[in-house]
């Protein structure tokens, strides 16, 4: 059984699903008060949905963002740290996001750039959700956020396309409004509900969902809202009425039966409940970890590798002593052995001639002042080395360098680090290169680079 649950406001949103092979049916569906949680994961949980196998959790809107960034057509961990730069000037520091790749886009001039799709839960948020499970025996397995959740139940019934899709839940508390385009989720609003908002026709709750669309369209006028698709339990006939006359959008019917299968205690339809069921998490670009989560599992991999290694000494020791408690006849036969081979070794090499010795020297050492005349060919301007290292393995002469590049911003600065990146590459010297540490530091990038000397 798999438990998925929507956080909305002040109430959670509850939907147990049960997958067999390629079908999911709704066994139940509920609603609580968040504050309700402790009791349902007593005995409530065990009458309503048996043995509870996973959970799945979608944050409440109003503490997750989805925001599309144009950033240039960097490498790919060049980009991360270039939209991570755009969402702390835009939205602060207190999100831990993700960003998923939407493709290529034409910027000015022969440039290209890149546009991401960027959604993020706040971190208190995210580490609040994790403590509302912290007396069940069951902890869930992923966390995201609600307009994830519904993409991947729209993208099933196959409503996505290039034309864009309001989606619109109304359910108490709150009226949650989500556009889509294609992959692109453009707006994310959540209005608050009142008994007087839940009126027919001239409803102010209406009103603000007329106000938030036509808000979208001033934002894309090339691309309007030209469809709208409403559920939730207070989604009624009037509203959609009325919206379509002022809006002049058609209605696409809400209906997930053809996907899902409903039992008779499913009285509640929770389309991201839904939508958790169906996400996979492996492919999942906004699946979310709380911190505490990700310190305790490095807490238990390190463990785990403490043992393991502690285990393989022990092991190692008595491999050992077995090995090494034979006959002691033996034992001095094998040292009169050992030291009649180091007289042997001796004996040739006095007699080795003292300019072969001074050239087998020779040979074993880098050529040091070609290593300087090239590194100093290669560091562009605005990048300083801080550490360089050299050493032999197995006949093959490999190295790390590492620096700062300062530019006049993030951004200048990540390019420096890749120009540095591309002068290695291109030099006849160094081969095998790579880049294996890049770290933002204020304006200025800290990296690390690995080579092979090609001699």
């Amino acid at each position: 059984m798999m438990l998925c649950m929507d956080f909305n406001g002040k109430q959670v949103l509850i939907a147990g699903i049960a997958k067999e092979r390629k079908k999911f049916k709704v066994i139940s569906s509920l609603e609580l008060p968040v504050s309700d949680l402790p009791l349902f994961f007593g005995e409530q949980i065990k009458n309503m949905f048996g043995r509870v196998d996973e959970i799945r959790v979608s944050a409440s809107l109003e503490g997750t963002f989805h925001k599309i960034f144009i950033v240039p057509d960097l490498k790919k961990t060049m980009m991360s740290s270039a939209v991570g730069t755009e969402v702390i000037k835009a939205l602060g520091n207190e999100y831990q996001f993700k960003e998923k790749d939407l493709g290529q886009i034409p910027g000015p001039g022969n440039k290209v750039n890149r546009k991401m799709m960027t959604g993020g839960i706040k971190r208190s948020a995210l580490e609040e959700l994790y403590g509302t499970f912290a007396n069940s025996r069951t902890k869930p397995s992923l966390y995201t956020t609600y307009p994830a959740a519904v993409q991947a139940l729209l993208e099933k019934l196959e409503v996505l396309s290039d034309k864009p899709l309001a989606f619109i839940q109304v359910d108490p508390p709150a009226c949650r409004i989500i556009v889509f385009k294609g992959a692109e989720i453009r707006l994310t609003r959540e209005l608050t509900m009142t008994a007087a908002s839940e009126e027919a026709e001239n409803s102010a709750l209406a009103k603000d969902i007329y106000r938030t669309l036509l808000f979208y369209n001033d934002s894309y006028p090339e691309e309007r809202a030209e469809r709208l698709m409403f559920a939730g339990s207070s989604a009624t006939p009037e509203i959609e009425q009325n919206l379509r006359q002022k809006t002049g959008a058609d209605i696409v019917k809400f209906d997930p039966e053809g996907t899902f299968e409903f039992s008779e205690q499913a009285a509640r339809v929770h389309p991201a409940c839904l939508g958790l069921a169906l996400l996979d998490i492996d492919r999942l670009d906004f699946g979310f970890v709380p911190f505490s989560v990700q310190e305790k599992r490095k807490v238990q991999r390190m463990l785990i590798l403490c043992s393991s290694a502690t285990f393989a000494v022990l092991f190692l020791f008595l491999v050992a002593i077995s090995r090494f408690t034979f006959d002691l006849g033996d034992l001095k036969a094998f040292q009169g052995g050992v030291k009649g081979e180091i007289k042997m070794k001796e004996d040739r090499l006095r007699e080795m001639p003292l300019e072969f010795v001074s050239q087998s020297i020779e040979a074993s050492q880098p050529p040091w002042s070609e290593i300087l005349l090239e590194l100093a060919a290669v560091i562009p301007p605005g990048v300083a080395l801080e550490t360089f290292t050299l050493k032999d393995a197995k006949k093959v002469w490999r190295g790390e360098v590492g620096g700062v590049a300062d530019g006049t911003d993030e951004i200048n600065s990540l390019l420096k680090v890749e120009e540095t990146q591309n002068n290695f590459l291109k030099s006849p010297l160094f081969d095998g290169v790579k880049l294996t540490e890049r770290e933002l530091r204020g304006e200025q990038v800290q990296f690390k680079i690995i080579y092979q000397l090609n001699i």
